[in-house]
Order: structure tokens, then sequence, then C-alpha cells
């Protein structure tokens, strides 16, 4: 591993009013998160407008969300150390680390969604086998702990670290452990994002989303939008800071990447919902889409949320070349397929929470749907979430080689 790295230079350091203004929006954002995450801890989730029928809503929503935009770090690692395409070496550290910033903001949000956070630590001690979410936990834990390891070879080499030498010999050890904790990331990584959409095709008692595409689609949508969402911050650190540290041919193979996944994505998906008549003869499907659709604005949250601005609008970009070849078009075609995302995880979270328990005896059909709109402090403990993520970003452009120098042989 060579010792000269690219990273932003003394001039790019410099405080400038623009970055105390950043810098300054970012510690508001934390500190709304760091008020909203104290009332919750003092008064408990009675504060929020998370109720018996509907105990999942935005907190979830933002949690799996992070997940599948951390996806772009086991993607591209698999890519690089797995099928050897050194193309996309230069921005292996940056989906690295992204993919830490989304796992980390997931697992942050768990804490205050679990309502008892000074538990957080039963599922290493208390081992419930039988349970997806107990795999999940463990998965989830693991790979955030590969990563860590992935990524300390980076942090050594900061110039922050140049006084303590053994330190980048440790790192160059690490490194070397590069290609087996690819292959073990990759492992662990599709077990869980798949389990994440698991854990609603094992709920029967909520058979809306009873059916065995579930773990795929979270799988498919995650592969496509985590990549994406990585070049788009290596194009956003570029204008930054003024350098070109990913040619441009890799960053346009990952975004067509993204949005042939994508289109996979759709298929299984239009596949699922022609297919319905299929699942329909779970007791209680037909019957909860009708009331999605007439009761809920779940309609309009899938036709122009999920397809419209998650799909179409990415795969068009990504994939035409009068579009493709315009970097601030790419970055608006990934904040599109975000958005299609956060409309997928909300749609499978709180919609499949909303339709009333099918099986309770005596109560079928006469509870009416659930209602679920985020209290203001759910949104602040969101906005916090955010601010941490924004936050990591910018410190590691400021003082970590998120790209390796061409010399570099990372």
């Amino acid at each position: 591993m060579a010792t000269s790295t690219t990273t932003l230079d003394r001039k790019a350091l410099s405080i400038t009013p623009g970055l105390l203004a950043w810098m300054g929006l970012l510690g508001f954002f934390l500190l709304i998160g760091l008020i909203s995450a104290l009332q919750v801890f003092l008064q408990g989730l009675i504060i929020t407008n998370m109720t018996d029928q509907v105990p999942w809503g935005l907190w979830i929503t933002i949690d799996l969300s992070a997940i599948a935009l951390g996806a772009g770090a086991f993607t591209l690692s698999a890519v690089v150390y797995i099928l050897r395409i050194k193309e996309f070496q230069r921005i292996i550290r940056l989906a690295v680390f992204v993919g830490f910033i989304g796992y980390s903001s997931a697992l942050l949000t768990l804490i205050m969604d679990i309502g008892r956070p000074d538990r957080f630590w039963h599922p290493w001690f208390y081992w419930n086998i039988h349970s997806v979410l107990w795999e999940i936990t463990w998965c989830i834990t693991i790979y955030l702990t590969i990563m860590l390891v992935e990524f300390l070879p980076v942090v050594a080499e900061s110039h922050i670290f140049y006084r303590w030498p053994w330190l980048r010999q440790v790192a160059y050890l690490l490194h070397k452990l590069a290609p087996g904790l690819a292959v073990l990331g990759l492992m662990i990584s599709l077990l869980h994002q798949s389990s994440l959409g698991a854990t609603y095709g094992i709920v029967k008692s909520r058979p809306i989303w009873f059916k065995p595409s579930m773990p795929i689609m979270f799988i498919l949508s995650a592969v496509a939008v985590g990549p994406a969402l990585t070049a788009s911050v290596a194009i956003v650190l570029e204008w930054l800071t003024g350098k070109k540290s990913v040619p441009k041919e890799t960053l346009r193979l990952i975004y067509r990447f993204s949005a042939f996944a994508l289109l996979a994505y759709a298929y299984i998906k239009f596949w699922d919902l022609a297919a319905v008549s299929y699942y329909g003869r779970t007791p209680g499907v037909s019957e909860s889409l009708y009331i999605l659709r007439t009761q809920t604005p779940y309609n309009f949250g899938f036709w122009f949320g999920e397809v419209f601005i998650g799909i179409v609008i990415p795969v068009i970009v990504f994939l035409v070349p009068r579009y493709n070849r315009k970097p601030a078009l790419l970055v608006l075609a990934t904040l599109c397929a975000i958005l299609g995302i956060l409309f997928n995880r909300w749609n499978v979270t709180v919609s499949g929470l909303i339709v009333p328990l099918q099986y309770s005896p005596g109560v079928l059909y006469q509870i009416p749907p659930g209602e679920y709109w985020p209290a203001l402090v759910e949104w602040g403990v969101a906005i916090g979430i955010i601010g941490y993520a924004l936050t990591m970003l910018t410190i590691g452009a400021m003082f970590l080689p998120l790209f390796p120098s061409e010399e570099s042989h990372s």
C-alpha cells in the first residue's frame, strides 16, 4: 500500500463562510435530534404516534432505507475483490464509507425504536434462533464490524496519524484481508437484506405481504440504489473539491448497472402485482388491498412514488446517453431512486400494519384500518439521523483519503 494518498489539500481544509454555514446547519440538525431523542428516552414511545396496531412507522422506514442505501459497500466490494474488475478500485473506499454511514444510521434509528434502548444488547446474549429479527440483528452487527475492519486502513492513512507509523503497518496487514472480507460481507449482506423482506413474508397474520417475492425485491432494490448513491456522492465531492477522483466512464458503468438492477426489480414487482390473484388464495389479501386502495394513499405512493419517481426516471437518466453524460441529472436521478426506496419501505412497513389483523376471533374486519402519521418528535429524531449521516460524510471528506492516488495499490 503506497503512502501517498489523494485527499483534500490544506487549502480545501481552510475555514470558509460556506463551510461554517454548512457545519452550523448540521449542528442544528444534530441538536434537534438530540432534544427529540432525550424526550423519547425520558417519556417513552407513548409520545410518538405509533400504537399497538401500527407499532412501526417513520423510524423503521428510515432504518430499512438506510440499510438499503448502504448496499453499495458489499456490491462494489464484490465487483472489485471477487470479480476482479479493477476499474472500480478507485471508488471502493468511498463505497465502504458510505455503507458504514448507512448501517450505523440504521442502528441509531433502531435504538430509538425498540422502546427500551437500555436493552439493546439483549439479542447478543439472549439468543432466539427462531426469530428473523434476531438473525437480522446479528448479521447487521457482523457486517458493520467487517466494514470497520475494511475501512481502518483508510483511517490509518490520514495525515492525522502520520506520527504513528506503526498504525500504517497494521493497516497494511488488515488490507490483505480485503478479499476475504469482501466474500464474507457479501454473504452476510445478502442474508440480512433478504431477511428484512422475509420478515413480512412470514407474518401470516398480516397476509397482505405474505409472499416469497418480498426478500428478492428487498435485495434487488438495495443492489440497484446503493451503488448509484456511492457514485453520486463521488460526483458531489468532485464538485466541492474540484478534483476528479473517479473516471467518468467508471461512474457511468455504475449507473448503468443500477439501471439494469432497477429493471430487474421492476420486473419482479410487476410480476408480483400480476400474480396477486395467486397470492389471493391466502385469506385476506384481496380485502387488504381493497382497504389500502380505497382508504389510504397507497395507490399514489406505489404508482407515483415507487414506480414513476423511483424506477422510471432513474432508469431513463441512467441509460440514455443524452442524460447520463450530465452529472447533475445523474445526481438528481439518484435522489429520485432514493425517494423510491423510501416510498417502498414506507408502503411495505406502514401499509401492512394499517390493515387490521385478520385472524383475531370475533374481530374480523370489525376493527377499522389503523391511522398513523409521524409525531413531531419522530420527525425530530429523523432530522437528527440525517444530520449524523451528513456530518460523518463531511468529516470523512475533510480528513480521510477516500480516494487512492494513482500510485496507491489499494
